[in-house]
């Protein structure tokens, strides 16, 4: 991120000198030479860092730093003077100076100063942040299970988490498909987990729960005066992620009101705050989440294509729990123990009944209803095992008699035991494939679903297209569907 200095120096060699100096380290500078330009800038932008001298013409250094402090909480002040004393130095620090350099000033000791300042606030906001985590979370699952689909999971999080540069050229953005409780978020804090951005902030926002009238001000922050009672100004989460990792979930919810100005912001790789002129660079890794079908909305108008091709660089798609067959016993083990400690319970095991009937049940709730089901047979009988009952799901199979048939012919009896909805579901997309000429775009159209769904339900039930169904000779389609987005 690009830190925001303000100089007030009344030499102007020095001002300027300094200016130049941070602006070739990524500073971006402006530089005054009286307190009382000083204190308003201050107030109007709320820069990162102001360094002042101690003798200014007017008003003096200390009254400016105990303004500033007062009018721009969050802008550290580092004083500077040619006439060091153990007094001046002890009054400065009193009034809430970040640091004291003499004249004449050393511009790297200096440089190192301002850094370490920009350190100090980016800690201080992601403590903010994670305080404010911690009152409204009150868990997260892990990834638990042996699956083929989340071995699979695992290593392409790996494989992705890897293809980051913090430092340099930044990280491609991800983003993440599933349904609701699926565990979108666990994947997207093992990318930032498994990155070299781990010891940067995770920043988390819910696109869904916050009223489009807040989340601009919520993602960007604002200027003091941009609204009634923006009394102080207020840095937003794309710059509390600055260093790390910013998670925009549900971000297939956004209103269209704010889709381009959040486009502009990654194309850019900067924000503007509300009420403000100035533009900052963020350097944050951008990873979205939605359980809805963007493709279907961007065909309805309700989404920005140009948004939707930018933050599917990397596309994840994380499996249903009902297709991650014995994980489900894993996991419910798993939050089994978890509850128990929590509420200081005996250990249970679970019984054979017990797994039976999870493995039966569909889990329209995914991993999230699981962790919700398991906590309520904790707490309904506490010491006693877990009995089926105890679960408050049904796993009993349909009785009535039903006849569906489905494309190609397929009858299913369900007073007879039925047909596994794998088998039929497999039959249906071989059959969308081979109408569409094994052209994954327009089966997903022959089918109502995202191609991304698709290539998720074809790898799942191991469907390759046969050996002369691959790219018309000397043709440049493809029969895939690509969208030019890169799948790792």
């Amino acid at each position: 991120m690009s830190h925001s200095v303000l100089i007030v120096e009344d030499e102007t060699i020095l001002g300027e000198s300094i200016s130049t100096y941070l602006e070739r380290h990524g500073c971006a500078t402006v530089v005054v030479q009286s307190g009382e330009e000083g204190i308003r800038l201050a107030e109007e932008w709320s820069p990162d860092v102001a360094i002042v001298d101690i003798r200014l013409p007017g008003i003096d250094g200390l009254e400016v730093l105990r303004r500033v402090r007062e009018l721009s909480p969050t802008t550290e002040v580092v004083m500077m003077t040619a006439h060091a004393s153990v007094a001046s130095a002890v009054e400065a620090m009193k009034h809430g100076a970040f640091d004291y350099l003499t004249k004449p000033v050393d511009l790297e000791e200096l440089r190192i100063v301002v850094d370490k300042v920009v350190t100090h606030l980016r800690m201080r906001r992601e403590l903010s942040y994670l305080k404010g985590r911690a009152e409204a979370v009150g868990y997260a699952w892990e990834i638990v299970g042996e699956s083929p689909l989340i071995q699979a999971l695992r290593e392409q999080i790996q494989r992705i988490a890897a293809l980051d540069s913090p430092g340099g050229g930044g990280a491609p953005t991800v983003l993440i498909l599933g349904e609701t409780g699926a565990g979108k978020e666990l994947v997207a804090r093992a990318i930032h987990s498994d990155s070299p951005r781990a010891g940067g902030p995770f920043v988390e926002v819910n696109c869904a729960a916050i009223p489009t009238t807040l989340l601009e001000a919520e993602l960007f922050g604002y200027e003091k005066g941009a609204y009634t009672d923006a009394r102080t100004a207020k840095p937003g989460l794309f710059e509390a992620a600055d260093g790390g990792t910013l998670f925009l979930d549900e971000i297939g919810h956004l209103e269209p009101a704010l889709q381009g100005k959040l486009l502009k912001a990654l194309e850019e790789k900067a924000i503007r705050r509300v009420g403000s002129l100035r533009a900052k660079t963020v350097n944050a890794r951008i990873i979205t989440a939605t359980n809805r079908d963007l493709e279907a909305a961007v065909a309805a108008r309700e989404f920005r294509a140009d948004l939707y091709y930018r933050i599917k660089v990397l596309t994840i798609n994380v499996p249903p729990l009902r297709d991650r067959g014995r994980d489900i016993t894993l996991l419910a083990r798993h939050f089994l123990d978890r509850f128990t400690r929590q509420y200081g319970l005996a250990s249970e095991a679970l019984t054979p009944a017990v797994e039976d009937c999870l493995l039966r049940y569909p889990w329209p709730g995914n991993v999230r209803e699981l962790a919700h089901v398991i906590e309520r047979a904790v707490l309904v009988h506490p010491g006693s095992a877990v009995a089926p009952e105890d679960l408050g799901i049904s796993s009993e199979k349909p009785e009535s008699s039903v006849i569906v048939e489905a494309s190609g012919g397929v009858r299913v009896d369900f007073s007879t035991g039925g047909i596994a909805l794998d088998e039929v579901e497999r039959q249906l997309i071989v059959e969308a494939l081979e109408a569409a000429g094994w052209n994954r775009t327009r089966a997903a159209q022959l089918l109502r679903v995202s191609t991304d769904t698709l290539r998720y339900r074809m790898e799942k039930h191991q469907v390759h297209p046969p050996k002369a169904a691959g790219r018309p000779p000397g043709g440049t389609g493809d029969p895939g569907g690509a969208t030019g987005a890169q799948r790792v």
